[in-house]
């Protein structure tokens, strides 16, 4: 498909306005290396090229049909292409699933139909591809615009967007290999796409522009794996629809499309973009530089202001800019005038000229301060920005001869002329940004990535200790007598214990005679708790009780709880009173599942109580989580100073919490009739102490209600 040996367009056409005209104008314009054949059934001759009555009548060899003709007419040629020994189509024709119930009836007949002759096929509904590779030189859409050959493959979703990014690509000079609009995806998807660039040593960078995912378990496999070797930038649009949450559960509620997005690209190594241009920034400094080794930023400037702008822009990123060394600063002492400021900024003022520039950038390139260099100039005197443009490139080429080949650097050249055009060294590329700000966000996208790069790949745990049929066996009763439903504290509780979760001693009392009891066997103080499958707040109803230390008070607790429940819900919603110990110490957070529609379940993880909801202090991963995606949860959120022991405090015990993070994302893989689970609070304790989940709340559905199931 992406290397034909002969292209032949179904749908050919005289007038160039019509999609025909156009397509075989980019087939014929771009330098396609192989024979390219018109098929109309009327017309002698097109475009100067002898144009065939039926797809039938192509010679051997035409590996490519683009078919450009009506909807109603599409699966007619599609016959007439399979009888002339075509494997692959592009189907650019409109009028397919896109359109409703009608339209996707046709798209199936399409689909099993190439199927059945063993084609492949692109769209339908796509703009086509292009294959940028001197070799080839195929534009087989009905974009004008042919980009300059280069090692970054580009696959889009939107035909009609596609045009806008190969422009943008031509305008900011990155040569791209490939370019593929999948359109409705009926057949190549973006994930054939990625293994195919994952093999193709043309390809150094992947850029994806996403709508949809169609698998996005598939997806997460491969861009996990690919990603260890070549970066993947992604761009997904409808970060609007984050609305679409399950509302009214804890954890249900913390959770968005967007977020589970935001998951998925982080476990996979998946640069997220937020913009088109920010891809592209993104895309430039991947393909001409490499990765830094860290995240400590050096910034040269001749413009304070710009060089302020610039150390904003690194503390938004997660870059700290490089305290330099006394041995750097002596060094740029004796290099630079008596005004410069050699704190890092390093500021030149604005007198600096070309051997400014080019004693500092070889200095800094060389000095072992910082993992990246981003080089400013604003020319104040328009003549000289030509021989400080040279004096630059000639500084890299100097320092990269002389071993200084790790470190990347980024160009923000103020000029007009400049802006945005890579400067070249030889074979290297500079990248260059119009602002600090776009050069500075790029590098922190990438230097996130360089790290996640380094670290090893995490492992899928598994337990000896679990009993997974249990567990089963009580979800799936529960959803056979009751339908989808919360289960009961005792059915809670046992699903727990199945998994070898640490859950806090607790009892179900059905009297005050046996929560008295009970109290007595645990010890006192106890906390005493309403168990009904119909509260989602405990606290806000009224119906806990803590730190009860005498047998009196538990009688109350029981009374009163009893009491209030049966005014507010009624005496059926009442299963009883959960006698617990207290826990004293200890950190409050909380574990939870979370479903989405598309990716399935995701687990969460933050700091807990009764104000999780209000504090937000939770993160997401796509389950199934590997030890490394639950180390970076234990790690992510913004409490994790608690977890660490905060003013005196003792820290937590990160060992428990990170297994039972595992057992929970297991439960939530191997048990799909679990659609949410709330564990909250889970304390946890002082290292080796462990963690006790006190409360927990599990919601049985329908596993095929859920097509990311």
């Amino acid at each position: 498909m992406l290397a034909p040996r002969a292209v032949a367009l179904i749908g050919a056409s005289r007038e160039p306005g019509k999609m025909g005209g156009r397509i075989l104008r980019a087939l014929t314009s771009s330098g396609f290396t192989g024979p390219v054949y018109p098929v109309h059934p009327h017309a002698a001759e097109i475009g100067g090229r002898p144009a065939l009555r039926s797809a039938r009548d192509l010679p051997a060899g035409v590996d490519l049909a683009v078919v450009a003709v009506p909807p109603e007419s599409v699966l007619s040629a599609v016959d007439d292409c399979a009888a002339a020994g075509v494997t692959s189509l592009v189907v650019v024709t409109a009028g397919f699933a896109e359109t409703g119930a009608e339209g996707r009836t046709r798209q199936n007949a399409l689909v099993e139909k190439t199927r059945g002759y063993g084609m492949r096929l692109l769209g339908p509904n796509c703009m086509g591809l292009l294959n940028m590779r001197p070799e080839v030189r195929l534009n087989a859409s009905f974009s004008p615009v042919f980009p300059p050959a280069g090692h970054v493959a580009l696959s889009s979703q939107s035909g009609a967007l596609g045009i806008a990014i190969l422009e943008l690509a031509a305008e900011r000079h990155v040569g791209l290999s490939a370019f593929v609009s999948v359109g409705n995806k009926a057949d190549v998807s973006g994930n054939d796409l990625l293994e195919y660039w994952e093999e193709d040593p043309g390809t150094r960078v992947i850029l994806l522009h996403l709508e949809s995912f169609g698998n996005p378990r598939r997806f997460a496999r491969i861009a996990r794996r690919i990603a260890r070797q070549k970066p993947i930038v992604a761009l997904k649009a409808g970060r609007a629809s984050a609305g679409a949450r399950a509302a009214g559960r804890p954890t249900g509620a913390l959770a968005g499309s967007d977020a589970a997005v935001d998951t998925l690209f982080r476990q996979s190594g998946v640069i997220r973009a937020d913009t088109i241009d920010e891809m592209f920034d993104i895309a430039a400094l991947l393909d001409a530089q490499p990765l830094p080794a860290g995240r400590r930023v050096a910034v040269i400037t001749n413009a304070g202001g710009l060089g302020i702008l610039a150390v904003d822009a690194c503390d938004a990123a997660g870059l700290f800019v490089a305290e330099l060394s006394a041995d750097t600063r002596a060094r740029l002492q004796s290099l630079l005038p008596p005004t410069a400021n050699l704190a890092n900024p390093v500021d030149m003022v604005a007198s600096a000229g070309p051997a400014e520039y080019r004693a500092a950038i070889e200095t800094m390139l060389a000095a072992p301060d910082s993992d990246a260099l981003v080089v400013i100039f604003t020319p104040v005197d328009p003549s000289c920005a030509d021989p400080i443009i040279a004096a630059i490139q000639d500084a890299v080429a100097r320092a990269r001869a002389a071993g200084a080949t790790k470190k990347p650097i980024l160009a923000c050249v103020m000029d007009r002329a400049h802006r945005r055009l890579p400067l070249g060294v030889g074979a290297e590329q500079i990248p260059t940004y119009a602002f600090p700000e776009n050069a500075v966000r790029a590098l922190g996208r990438v230097a996130a990535y360089a790290a996640w790069r380094s670290q090893p790949a995490g492992l899928f745990w598994g337990f000896d200790d679990i009993h997974l049929e249990e567990a089963r066996a009580i979800c799936r009763t529960v959803l056979a007598d009751r339908g989808d439903a919360w289960l009961t504290e005792q059915e809670t509780w046992d699903v727990l214990h199945a998994f070898a979760m640490p859950a806090a001693v607790k009892s179900l009392a059905r009297t005050a005679d046996d929560a008295v009891a009970f109290a007595s066997v645990i010890g006192l103080p106890v906390a005493a708790k309403l168990a009904s499958t119909k509260v989602q707040h405990k606290t806000e109803l009224g119906v806990v009780r803590l730190n009860l230390t005498t047998p009196q008070e538990v009688r109350k607790a029981f009374t009163d709880i009893v009491g209030r429940a049966s005014q507010t819900l009624g005496a059926d919603a009442i299963d009883g009173v959960v006698i617990q110990p207290m826990i004293r110490s200890g950190v409050e957070t909380m574990v939870g599942v979370a479903p989405d529609p598309v990716f399935g379940p995701l687990v969460a993880f933050g700091i807990g109580g009764i104000n999780v909801d209000v504090v937000g202090d939770v993160r997401f991963r796509v389950a199934p989580l590997t030890d490394r995606d639950a180390d970076d949860l234990l790690h992510e959120i913004r409490g994790l100073p608690l977890l660490a022991g905060h003013r005196g405090r003792a820290p937590a015990d990160m060992d428990a919490l990170r297994d039972v993070l595992l057992r929970v994302s297991r439960l939530a893989q191997e048990v799909p009739e679990i659609a949410e689970v709330d564990l909250n609070p889970v304390i946890a304790l002082a290292p080796g102490k462990g963690c006790r989940i006190v409360d927990a709340r599990i919601k049985v559905a329908n596993p095929q209600a859920s097509g990311a199931r």
